[in-house]
């Protein structure tokens, strides 16, 4: 090979290993690149690990720390539903208990939970005419039910309903006490007022009886003294009448009336008094169904008491209105006159035993109403606007055994 030949070819070859020393550096820079992004990438990742790790502890701390919480309230809960003086009952969509606290145990005496509450309403509840508000148990115990439903609408909601049992036993037995009490206070009151007001009529009795005595009386004269002996008798009557109507502590709660019923009785009552005076009774009749148990002539001998009150407030022709309205908890009766009134001042005091604005009344009236709708467990108030006469309001309860049987 000449000269010239190894010359060119080693300066090839020079120049070849350049090309591959280029090439090579080339791609340790790029690894060297890649290294670093690579790292850069590691450590970014690793900081993310901490970073959710981080967060998924607190979560994890957040998560026991509401289970915790959430046992606690469980704990309290079951604890106070335990406690807890009233009957706590919770049924489930298909009416079955599901839970069942340990007053509702005792106070219904029976095992409670898995059984239907409509088997637990027969073997359990035996109600009576003077339940009022309340119901009583086979055992004699006197219960009020509340209820509310546990459907909230959600769709994780499954519905159901919770029970509240509250015993009114020893409630009842201290209002009887307090009543009785009462009553006999009243009672000793009235003994001491009895001879002022049956003296003048039994006396105008007597005098006008020793007249019809005489053989010598005229006939007119007989007649007259025999109308007013009968009118001092049967003022006497009236009297003995609302008195034993005042001093009753109870009375039996037998009959079960409609309103229309209850307004039929009282028109058949009051007919001689309104044919006798110049009074025009508007009656309206508003109920809407229901019925009211309660004692049917007490009932309608106090609403009579009202009536001749307005009868003999009404100075002349006069109209007085009697309404009548029942819902789904209570039967309103009001009456409404357009005679002289109640004082502002005696308004409170009106109801009072011997209380009276009347120069001849007996101030037993208005006692009497007070103690008959007391004995109904029902309310009475009076509304007397200056110069438009005398609104008596009473509201007696509705017959409440149907609603017991749908609970």
């Amino acid at each position: 090979m000449q000269p010239e030949q190894l010359l060119h070819l080693a300066a090839n070859t020079t120049t070849e290993m350049g090309d591959r020393h280029e090439s090579l550096a080339a791609a340790f820079e790029f690894f060297n690149d890649t290294s670093q992004q690579l790292m850069r990438s590691y450590r970014l990742l690793e900081n993310k690990v901490q970073q959710l790790t981080a967060e998924l502890d607190t979560l994890s701390a957040e998560k026991a720390d509401a289970d915790n919480r959430q046992a606690e309230t469980a704990n309290q809960m079951a604890v106070l539903l335990k406690v807890m003086p009233a009957g706590v009952i919770v049924l489930d969509s298909r009416g079955y208990i599901i839970e069942a606290n340990a007053a509702a145990q005792t106070l219904l005496q029976l095992p409670l939970k898995g059984r239907l509450w409509r088997e637990i309403i027969s073997d359990c509840f035996a109600p009576r005419n003077d339940d009022g508000l309340e119901v009583s148990t086979k055992s004699g115990r006197r219960v009020n039910l509340a209820t509310s439903s546990l459907d909230t609408g959600e769709p994780s909601c499954v519905g159901g309903q919770i029970i509240l049992l509250t015993d009114l036993t020893e409630t009842r037995k201290l209002q009887q006490h307090v009543s009785r009490s009462e009553r006999l206070s009243a009672m000793g009151k009235m003994v001491s007022a009895l001879a002022h007001q049956i003296r003048t009529p039994l006396s105008a009795a007597m005098l006008y009886a020793d007249h019809l005595c005489g053989n010598s009386l005229p006939e007119p004269k007989r007649h007259d003294f025999s109308r007013k002996l009968h009118s001092r008798l049967q003022h006497m009557e009236r009297q003995v009448r609302d008195m034993l109507l005042f001093v009753k502590s109870e009375l039996p709660l037998n009959d079960l009336l409609t309103c229309e019923q209850l307004v039929q009785g009282l028109q058949e009552a009051a007919e001689v008094a309104l044919s006798s005076s110049k009074c025009q009774c508007r009656w309206q009749n508003l109920s809407s169904g229901g019925l009211l148990k309660c004692h049917r002539e007490a009932l309608i001998s106090a609403l009579m008491n009202l009536l001749e009150n307005s009868i003999q407030a009404s100075d002349g022709p006069a109209s007085i209105e009697i309404i009548l309205a029942g819902g789904q908890e209570a039967f309103t009766i009001t009456l409404r006159d357009k005679g002289p009134g109640i004082p502002p001042q005696l308004l409170a005091s009106a109801c009072e035993i011997f209380m009276t604005t009347k120069s001849q009344g007996t101030g037993l009236g208005l006692a009497v109403v007070q103690s008959v709708v007391r004995a109904h467990g029902g309310s009475l108030e009076l509304h007397s606007p200056e110069g438009e006469g005398l609104t008596v309001e009473i509201q007696l309860p509705v017959h409440q055994l149907a609603a017991v049987s749908s609970v």
